[in-house]
């Protein structure tokens, strides 16, 4: 560097010296606004040299002028979309300290702090987002974007009616946005308004962008991977009635209009579209797929203790799924996150491979690293239901809705001219309860095709505790899903469904399915003809002396003078388990319980013989059982069997 004579420094600090202070702060203005300005044409390029510049001259430009709010609160956004968070939250405070009364400084401060307890999960963190961005939409009402991101905060914070009033603000503010509607949609499920929240995503969907859209539409993270391959080879136009019925056949509550578990999915979606989306590269990371597919983790913790941290491959010995193995190099740290379901048995690892903030699932060779929840553990889970691909799993009644425990069945017997089904549903309720039931047939294609709905009457096995319904519907041979849903005056809901095989009538003898009925049977319907309604046992509980049980038979073969004969022989066996291991049930093997069995030869005019049954069970100790039925066509000599599982709650009577 070239230096100057001494009397040449000494005159320019003599002319500075007179030039006028105004006339001084008018230069550092004009200087620090052709910074500002030529910074601002830096940083919409968007590329790293430009970015660095830019940072330089807004620097420059706060020297300048270090009180102009508007400078500062533009190098704050700059150094947070660099990454410099420290710096970046020093602007921002800086900020709100020279323009208390902008919402800017709050809301760019609650960015910093957002961003700080996504990544290290800290409480405290989040709360000094939710406070700043509730400064901020106070300062501004009709700041949306304030309004936006504060909503899913609160939901993660568990005020959900919070989160809901401030999604309706959003809205208020501008009701054209899309993601201002898919929070009212998604606040209004978790606050159990079903309805509200269909029309709410059906109107805000369809106007998202298509990258966005695809999230709410692809069952890929929910669904098996034949079923996402079967829609993928679709033709475009066969896709959304191959999704329809996907969501048909893990709807919870197949009687209501609304999809529960397409809600609620849409409504994790939108949780993870808020908080995990990156908007540059159009996609989230895995914590979004984790969070579609099971909702928030119970536990979430980064770097927990004992977890390594360190790609090595020393380290993979002791710890496959903590690690990323490198076959060459030096180690390599890698941020860990674990999310934990403890209902679902799983504790999941994830890493942060690129310290980018962006988690992914461990790479691995010899296990498969999707986590996937332990079924046993989900099929003992009252509130929550696995998915048919057991990839996610959902909540079988909306938010607030008390459960209601029911007890169902399904019998198929041959019709007039078709099949015929008879549901049954009970529930536990006082002799002055409303109960109401519903119920829907949907086949193979997942289109209606029975409903009818009816009040519960008194059962005939416990009028005081139970109360019990019965449907009917004469529907073709086909696979069909049946719903059935109980609601009472409380507001508590009950909901059984099953899935059902109904075959063709085959040319031989056959058997319905055995039901079983509480009290002796009305023996009327049997003389006249008419369809037979037992009185309903879906909970399949007897608490007596008597089994009682209904089936029918069809195509007996005629002999002389239009008459058939018939046996019958029933057989009771009890289906306790021994749980001991197979050692002990060979060296100490318990009393077995002795079956109860009797057969009876019967005549009978035509093909058709409608048969109830009534088992002496006094002898037996209470437990579980099944009821076997053999008929035998003593003309033709076919044989059918068919059972029914059943439960003596009542103990066995003294022995004389």
């Amino acid at each position: 560097m070239r230096s100057h004579p001494v009397w040449v420094v000494a005159l320019g600090l003599v002319l500075v010296a007179g030039t006028p202070a105004h006339a001084r702060a008018a230069n550092a203005a004009a200087r620090a606004e052709t910074l500002y300005d030529h910074a601002e044409g830096l940083l919409k390029r968007n590329q790293i040299d430009t970015r660095r510049v830019a940072l330089r001259e807004l620097e420059q430009a706060t020297l300048l002028q270090p009180d102009d709010a508007l400078y500062q609160l533009e190098l704050a956004r700059a150094y947070f979309a660099c990454g410099f968070l420290k710096s970046a939250k020093q602007r921002f405070e800086r900020v709100t300290r020279l323009a208390p009364a902008d919402a800017e400084g709050r809301y760019g401060l609650a960015l910093v702090w957002r961003r700080d307890w996504l990544k290290y999960l800290d409480r405290s963190s989040l709360s000094r987002a939710i406070e700043n961005l509730s400064l901020a939409a106070r300062l501004r009402p009709d700041y949306c974007d304030a309004w936006l991101m504060l909503t899913p905060l609160l939901v993660e914070r568990g005020d959900d009616k919070s989160a809901a009033r401030a999604a309706a603000r959003a809205l208020e503010a501008d009701s054209s946005r899309p993601e201002a509607l898919l929070a009212c949609a998604y606040t209004a499920f978790r606050l159990g308004d079903v309805g509200r929240a269909d029309s709410g995503f059906a109107a805000a969907v369809p106007r998202l962008r298509r990258t966005v859209r695809e999230r709410y539409e692809d069952i890929a993270p929910v669904a098996s991977e034949r079923d996402t391959a079967t829609l993928r080879r679709l033709p475009e136009g066969q896709r959304p009635e191959f999704v329809r019925r996907f969501w048909k056949d893990n709807d919870p509550d197949p009687v209501t209009p609304e999809n529960e578990a397409q809600l609620e999915y849409w409504s994790r979606v939108t949780q993870a579209y808020f908080l995990f989306y990156d908007p540059h590269r159009r996609d989230w990371d895995e914590r979004g797929e984790l969070y579609v597919r099971y909702g928030p983790p119970d536990v979430a913790i980064y770097n927990p203790i004992g977890a390594v941290v360190m790609n090595s491959q020393i380290a993979l010995l002791t710890s496959r799924a903590n690690v990323q193995q490198f076959t060459t190099g030096p180690e390599y740290p890698v941020n860990v996150l674990s999310w934990v379901y403890l209902g679902l048995g799983m504790n999941i690892i994830l890493q942060d491979r690129l310290l980018s903030e962006r988690y992914q699932l461990p790479i691995a060779e010899d296990f498969d690293p999707d986590p996937v929840p332990d079924p046993v553990l989900v099929a003992h889970l009252a509130d929550l239901g696995a998915t048919s691909s057991g990839r996610a799993v959902f909540h079988r009644l909306p938010p607030g809705v008390r459960a209601m425990p029911v007890e169902g069945t399904i019998a198929r017997f041959e019709g007039d001219a078709r099949p015929r089904l008879l549901a049954q549903i009970e529930a536990p309720a006082d002799p002055a309860d409303s109960v109401w039931a519903e119920w829907v047939v949907l086949d193979s294609t997942r289109q209606e095709v029975a409903r009818g709905g009816r009040s519960l009457a008194p059962s005939a096995c416990d009028p005081t505790e139970r109360r019990v319904a019965d449907f009917a519907a004469d529907v073709p041979p086909g696979n069909y899903l049946v719903g059935i849903s109980v609601r009472d005056a409380h507001g508590r809901r009950g909901v059984f469904r099953d899935d059902v095989v109904v075959t063709a009538p085959p040319p031989a003898l056959t058997l319905s399915d055995v039901v079983l009925s509480c009290g002796t049977p009305d023996m009327s319907a049997v003389v006249s003809g008419s369809v037979v309604r037992p009185a309903p046992n879906p909970g399949a509980r007897v608490d007596g002396d008597q089994l009682s049980a209904y089936f029918e038979i069809y195509r007996l073969s005629p002999g002389a003078g239009g008459a058939s004969r018939f046996e019958y022989v029933y057989t009771v066996r009890s289906a306790q388990r021994d749980p001991r291991i197979w050692i002990q049930r060979v060296f100490a093997p318990r009393p077995s319980i002795p079956d109860v069995s009797a057969s009876r030869a019967e005549e009978n005019i035509g093909p058709l013989r409608r048969q109830f049954l009534s088992v002496p069970i006094q002898a037996l100790p209470a437990g579980p059982y099944r009821l076997e039925v053999k008929v035998r066509d003593l003309l033709s000599r076919d044989e059918i069997v068919r059972s029914a599982d059943f439960t003596k709650t009542s103990p066995a009577a003294p022995s004389n």
